[in-house]
């Protein structure tokens, strides 16, 4: 049972995007990722430990404040929020089961790979899906069968990272991160790609044991000179010479934001776990003063507003201790590459944050929980 555990959980790790194969059971909608997900916690329950459920305080913390805000908000859709309830359940489940089935720095990097090799794979059949033709967009970004490009970058992106940096120590990844490279650019998502330039430097200059020549300072300045010119080519330009662009459209939804945080309970108690779109559809046309750009928008593009809008002050209290404890690892110990991959979701989400859904819900909790509660391998003695 133990292996049938540990084998299903890799192939739950691998198809992360099965939820993308939908049906309904009896009138209820749901989805081959809950199907899997549901065996998995049946094969898991043998070796479930009450006592280690308090150790996953991230987990703990974002149930805790979602059962809050149900209890205190009023909802207007209640679709959304049964949904956003699936979302965290089945992702805190799965990351609970990662964590306690691969215990060992061996396993758990067993259980990475399997997620990246399963990211690479769909990133392949997502451009097969669209050079065939299907759900293709009106700029040929990668879309593949989801609904924006911005979905499988942010999917995509830790694991570009985390082939990234192993890369250097063992040139087998770079094939991995080179694969991952182009598909992100082929997604033209300009928030993923800065956020991954970002890591990447970053990370280099935190190093130590690398010395830093002429020759990397130069290569540096001109992969900052290309990112930035291309992100000002295709976002900021066309804000400046058209009335529509995404950069537009962000800050429709950021003035809607600032104006719903007027409201004291709106910043005390947030919006209501789930609800942001639905009082955006309600409240932007009248905020504006204008048509807005769209009606439907599922999340406020930044992370702080995210957390605030889904939990109020609690919530934006667990995004910043989050966001410190990140950087505090990453100052002790920066050679923890999981701490990297966490800090690219609180950099990348100041633009676009697609967390709550399937599959980045419980990449978001299980790279968090990694993070801090990584231990380092054992150095091995010296032998005279």
């Amino acid at each position: 049972m133990k292996k049938l555990n540990k084998y299903l959980l890799l192939f739950n790790l691998f198809f992360l995007q099965s939820y993308l194969i939908r049906f309904d059971i009896g009138g209820y909608p749901s989805n081959l990722q809950e199907i899997l997900i549901g065996l998995q916690i049946i094969c898991f329950l043998p070796f479930l430990k009450f006592k280690n459920i308090k150790k996953y305080w991230l987990i703990n913390s974002l149930i805790a404040l979602s059962l809050f805000s149900i209890i205190i908000n009023s909802y207007i859709d209640f679709t959304d929020l049964a949904r956003h309830i699936k979302f965290l359940f089945f992702g805190s489940v799965l990351a609970f089961i990662f964590l306690e089935t691969f215990k060992t720095n061996k396993e758990r990097e067993k259980g990475l790979k399997t997620l990246g090799l399963g990211a690479i794979t769909f990133g392949i059949f997502s451009l097969i899906y669209n050079l065939l033709g299907y759900n293709i967009a009106h700029d040929l970004r990668l879309l593949g069968p989801l609904d924006a490009a911005v979905y499988i970058a942010y999917y995509l992106s830790p694991f570009f990272i985390y082939f990234s940096i192993k890369s250097f120590k063992n040139k087998e990844n770079l094939k991995y991160a080179i694969a991952l490279a182009l598909l992100i650019i082929a997604t033209k998502s300009m928030g993923a790609i800065g956020a991954n330039f970002i890591i990447l430097i970053l990370y280099f200059f935190k190093q130590s044991n690398f010395k830093i020549s002429k020759t990397h300072k130069i290569t540096v300045v001109a992969l900052s000179i290309i990112v930035l010119g291309t992100i000002f080519y295709s976002k900021i330009l066309p804000t400046l010479q058209t009335e529509y662009s995404s950069l537009d459209e962000r800050g429709e939804i950021w003035i809607t934001s600032i104006e719903f945080l007027k409201d004291p309970s709106s910043a005390l108690t947030g919006l209501g776990y789930g609800q942001f779109q639905a009082h955006y559809f309600e409240n932007v046309k009248e905020i504006l003063g204008k048509e807005p750009l769209d009606y439907y928008v599922l999340q406020p593009h930044n992370i702080f507003l995210l957390f605030c809008f889904h939990y109020g002050i609690l919530g934006l209290a667990l995004i910043l201790f989050c966001i410190w404890k990140t950087l505090k690892i990453i100052h002790k110990n920066p050679q923890n590459i999981l701490a990297f991959i966490a800090l690219y979701f609180f950099i990348h989400g100041l633009i676009d944050t697609p967390i709550f859904k399937n599959d980045l819900l419980f990449l978001f909790i299980l790279i968090l929980e990694l993070t801090f509660h990584f231990k380092p391998a054992a150095k091995s003695s010296k032998v005279a």
